[in-house]
């Protein structure tokens, strides 16, 4: 086994793959690094609202409307061009369209003037505030308008109420302020947002599908905001280490699978294209004792690729993104239940749980290199393999057609266990395992007595 292992990682091969694999890891992390969540707003044209302004006919009620929407509008869009911070942009955003609003509405609609003075005279005062960055004191007038509420209502509407003055009062009591890049802010901002309409799902008795839809979504969001506020850690960041480990398998299971495939797949057959497979002969060793130290080299390979791919992302990730977020726990929703793991808990749940998608694929470029002699032929049909499987696999999520149950890609992914969740296609865990040893029974059945007749006389 350990001139196999040496044989194997003598190869160039593994090498280039593994140099390849390193600047995907580097680019993958600076990705995660630099990527954002990034919510598509649709962008004012100040001109075009003042060229249409020109044109409405401000003695006509409708028109009078529009135009002091439209003023409402430029003038917002006017101060968030001047407080361009994070913080000053969402006091603009949340907090000053109702006090613009009314000193127009006071001076083109009301035609007041000791009003509008009164609305000019707030506004100028709200300004202010903004340009302080002072989002103190907005906070304590909803929480003044808030208790009011509270206080004034009754039943759904008045938990309503109360679901946010607590909202209000954690943002107080943790000096949490209104800016994007705060987690704490983040998450309070998704759960005030939503807490009406998820109050009122919660409790409507005659819900449509879309709203059961809408509700079990909400349900999963929230949960997952109130953890962050609540043990205040930062959970739902997508642009750390943590989010790398969490989606390691799809960020790198093309190359676990490269390693794999090419690896089992040569272990036999470049034997014979060499033709060092006559002195491995002559010497006082079986066919079936060659045949298996060369199997249990792949057996172990398996785990050690998956380790050794996850260090090297360990070490890159770590330089590029930092380690600090390995402290932060990773929480998944389901059914009402959070389940929390420590990144590299979860880590090792999720390479554990593809074993067997890896040990099957293995064994099988293992098995054609030993029946065709070819290691080209091994890996081609080995991929193809993998890519049938695929196929099917999709295809029985549509068509659960009996046919179907016969494949092992069906049977061979156990990442839904790491999340509690059922089985994607109804098998039971037992079923599972059996289809898999069945398969790997058969193909290994079928190398051993190909192996034990191989005639290398004209090799």
């Amino acid at each position: 086994m350990k001139n196999e292992i040496i044989k194997l990682l003598k190869k160039k091969s593994f090498y280039i793959v593994t140099l390849i694999f390193i600047l995907f890891c580097i680019l993958t992390n600076i990705v995660y690094q630099t990527s954002m969540d990034y919510v598509t707003i649709e962008e004012v044209d100040i001109e075009e609202l003042v060229a249409m302004n020109e044109e409405l006919d401000l003695t006509q009620d409708e028109d009078l409307l529009i135009y002091v929407e439209n003023l409402t509008t430029i003038k917002m869009e006017e101060l968030k061009k001047t407080y361009r911070s994070s913080v000053q942009e969402y006091l603009v955003d949340h907090f000053l369209y109702t006090p613009i609003y009314r000193f127009y509405e006071s001076m083109y609609i009301l035609e007041d003037e000791e009003l509008t003075q009164l609305y000019q005279n707030n506004l100028d005062e709200y300004i202010e505030y903004v340009k302080d960055n002072n989002w103190e004191y907005f906070l304590d007038e909803r929480i003044q308008y808030l208790e009011e509420r509270v206080n004034n209502t009754q039943g759904v509407e008045q938990m309503r109420y109360q679901e946010l003055l607590d909202l209000a009062f954690y943002r107080k009591e943790n000096n949490v302020p209104y800016d994007d890049g705060n987690y704490l802010h983040r998450s309070l901002d998704f759960l005030e947002e939503n807490m009406v309409e998820y109050v009122n799902l919660l409790h409507d008795d005659y819900l449509t599908q879309d709203e059961e839809e809408r509700l079990s979504f909400l349900s999963e969001k929230m949960s997952l905001h109130e953890y962050v506020i609540t043990h205040k850690q930062d959970i739902l960041n997508e642009t750390n280490l943590r989010a790398v480990l969490a989606n390691f398998p799809a960020e790198f299971g093309i190359f676990i699978l490269i390693y794999v495939i090419m690896l089992a797949g040569s272990i036999v057959s470049e034997e014979y294209a060499r033709g060092t497979i006559k002195s491995l002969l002559v010497k006082p060793f079986k066919r079936r004792t060659i045949l298996t130290s060369k199997l249990l080299v792949v057996l172990l390979l398996i785990p050690f690729i998956m380790i050794f791919m996850s260090v090297i992302e360990l070490v890159i990730g770590g330089i590029i993104l930092g380690f600090d977020s390995l402290s932060v726990p990773i929480v998944l929703y389901q059914d009402g239940v959070l389940l929390s793991y420590s990144p590299l808990g979860y880590l090792a749940c999720l390479l554990i749980s593809s074993l067997g998608i890896y040990y099957v694929l293995g064994i099988f470029a293992f098995f054609i290199s030993t029946v065709t002699l070819s290691t080209s032929a091994a890996i081609t049909i080995s991929f193809l393999f993998y890519l049938l499987l695929n196929v099917v696999s999709n295809l029985a999520l549509v068509y659960p057609l009996p046919v179907f149950k016969c494949f092992v890609s069906l049977y061979w992914d156990f990442s839904y266990l790491v999340s509690h969740q059922a089985q994607p296609y109804g098998a039971s865990l037992f079923t599972s395992l059996l289809v898999i040893f069945a398969y790997l029974f058969v193909m290994l059945c079928i190398t051993y007595v190909t192996f034990m007749k191989k005639d290398v006389k004209n090799i």
